[in-house]
């Protein structure tokens, strides 16, 4: 939901950055690339050694900065197929991450009695979490929308950094177990959504 509303506040607060980078001669699948590749490394290293409070700093800026490559684009007009596909491909990079850096927390840092909750929370989160966009990829492929459900990639970020900020201000790590698991069902909520609306388009196309 917030992916589809985010777009203007995105540009109001990034633009400038975003023009800046063009005019150095920065390019867009540059920025796509190095910010995948930084947000997936931030993750993977400041979780795992409990350094929460830097992860998600670091994290959450570099998620947030992944607005600019698609700015970059529009500006210069070198939108492209390969831009949107390595875009893609690189979010799926930097999502896992975060939750891999969840699940590895969980197993070193959380209480034991929480342990397990966390670890496949995370898991449920990230599994289904990466089933939501390939349902779009695999509708869109055969000529189909599939841009709806209650938790896109952006409303399960947020939610993810949610849960991080309350254990970083002293939630009990159930709060963090519990909440992945919510995460991990409405992803999966969010993948019937895409599959009913795409079945309907098919039906109402004779396709079904």
């Amino acid at each position: 939901m917030l992916s589809r509303s985010g777009r203007p506040l995105g540009e109001f607060l990034f633009g400038p950055i975003a023009r800046g980078l063009v005019k150095i001669g920065v390019s867009a699948n540059t920025v796509t690339v190095v910010g995948g590749l930084l947000s997936s490394a931030s993750a993977l290293v400041f979780f795992p050694t409990n350094m929460l409070i830097a992860g998600t700093i670091v994290t959450t800026i570099l998620v947030i900065f992944d607005n600019l490559d698609g700015q970059m684009a529009r500006m210069t007009g070198t939108s492209s197929k390969w831009g949107a596909f390595l875009d893609s491909t690189m979010d799926r990079f930097s999502d896992s991450a975060i939750f891999v850096g969840l699940a590895l927390w969980g197993y070193l840092h959380a209480d034991d009695a929480a342990k397990f909750a966390v670890v496949t929370g995370a898991l449920a989160a990230l599994v289904f979490g990466s089933i939501v966009p390939y349902v779009r990829a695999r509708a869109e492929g055969v000529g189909y929308t599939a841009s709806v459900g209650i938790a896109e990639r952006a409303d399960r970020l947020i939610m993810a950094l949610i849960l991080i900020l309350a254990i970083i201000f002293g939630a009990s790590h159930w709060v963090m177990g519990i909440g992945l698991w919510i995460l991990g069902v409405l992803a999966l909520v969010t993948v019937i959504q895409r599959m009913v609306f795409v079945y309907k388009q098919m039906k109402e196309a004779s396709d079904a």
